[in-house]
């Protein structure tokens, strides 16, 4: 290696074993200058870079907030569940083709039956708190109305209905289910 002295410096390296201070200087230069210009590119990408990913996941909430209203449910029967676990009510259709929806108060007694038969005719149940019917709104298949209400044994003590057009019909029932009174 030699020895610099005075302005005859010089420095070597593998690249260039006999640059001088002023080629030395100049590289300096050179290397600065691509230093800053890398800098900036590094910078660009950065911000370019950050945009993609923030364009990319709004794309993705995007989709998932679309995907979550056009989303579809499909089973044979959903249950409804309450916060203790303790099931408080029920859609589901029957074998029979029947639709039926059901709600349970806090002790699982169900309370309110909304169902659709095989044949098309709705009805509404209404229950007492030990589960037995005791009132009920249906339609007949051939649309006829009819309500019932029940004592609370569950048997039918007082129906109102349409059973020939134009022709209301009240009937009242004694305990043993035997007609007491009706009209017509």
């Amino acid at each position: 290696m030699e020895q610099a002295t005075g302005s005859n410096r010089s420095c070597h390296t593998p690249e260039h074993p006999e640059l001088g201070s002023d080629g030395l200087l100049e590289r300096i230069g050179r290397l600065e200058q691509q230093h800053t210009q890398l800098k900036g590119a590094y910078r660009r990408l950065r911000l370019f870079a950050g945009a993609l990913l923030l364009i990319a996941g709004a794309g993705v909430l995007m989709g998932q907030s679309m995907t979550q209203h056009n989303q579809t449910l499909e089973a044979q029967e959903f249950v409804l569940r309450g916060s203790d676990g303790k099931v408080r009510g029920a859609m589901g259709i029957a074998d029979n083709g029947a639709a039926g929806i059901n709600l349970d108060d806090s002790k699982g007694t169900t309370r309110i039956t909304i169902d659709l038969a095989a044949n098309g005719s709705p009805g509404v149940d209404l229950y007492d708190s030990d589960g037995k019917l005791r009132a009920t709104l249906a339609l007949g298949s051939d649309g006829t109305p009819g309500l019932g209400l029940y004592d609370p044994s569950g048997k039918l003590r007082t129906s109102l209905d349409i059973p020939a057009p134009q022709t209301p019909g009240l009937a009242f029932y004694r305990s043993d289910g035997k007609p007491a009174w009706g009209a017509p």
